[in-house]
């Protein structure tokens, strides 16, 4: 499963890169080992279909803010057990308000595919209308930087628990 998991994955994003779009995705971030995604996804097809809807309402939230900043970050998804999901966003520049309210409210609107034992976490690696790609590896957005953790590092399934508003 493990390559069939990480070929989707691949095919998903190869197909996403395009110049002069609203949003380009560059690739799927996983944040999790694929040991734990593997076992709490379960149907990477209904994932993969997540991620399309996640791209298209990405595309049509861009466009309906109106706004024409380009950029490059990440849009960081959360799925939780019972079908729920959270989503943050970390772009290299202060994002325009209007495309981070369309985006996340756009995002939020989608519902998850199923996941068990605990929360899936991924981010799609994104630049709204031709911005460079993030240098960054992974996200690390702001609502998670404020989490205390007491010096241990966090397993990011633990801080998404902690971080998570069901707002």
């Amino acid at each position: 499963m493990r390559s069939l998991f990480l070929s989707v994955l691949f095919l998903l994003t190869a197909a996403s890169a395009r110049a002069s779009e609203p949003i380009t995705n560059f690739n799927v971030v996983l944040l999790q080992p694929s040991a734990v995604m593997e076992k709490r996804v379960t149907n990477i097809d209904a994932m993969a279909d997540y991620i399309k809807a996640v791209e298209a309402a990405s595309r049509e939230a861009v466009l309906a803010s109106g706004a024409t900043q380009a950029v490059g970050g990440f849009i960081v998804l959360a799925i939780k057990p019972g079908q729920k999901s959270n989503v943050w966003l970390d772009f290299d520049a202060l994002l325009d308000l209007d495309i981070k309210k369309h985006i996340t409210q756009s995002v939020k609107a989608i519902k998850p595919f199923d996941v068990t034992e605990g929360p899936v976490v991924f981010a799609l690696k994104v630049a709204t209308w031709d911005g460079k790609e993030s240098k960054r590896v992974a996200p690390s957005p702001p609502e998670w930087k404020k989490v205390k953790h007491g010096g241990r590092p966090l397993e990011v399934g633990e801080l998404v628990e902690r971080v998570w508003s069901e707002k």
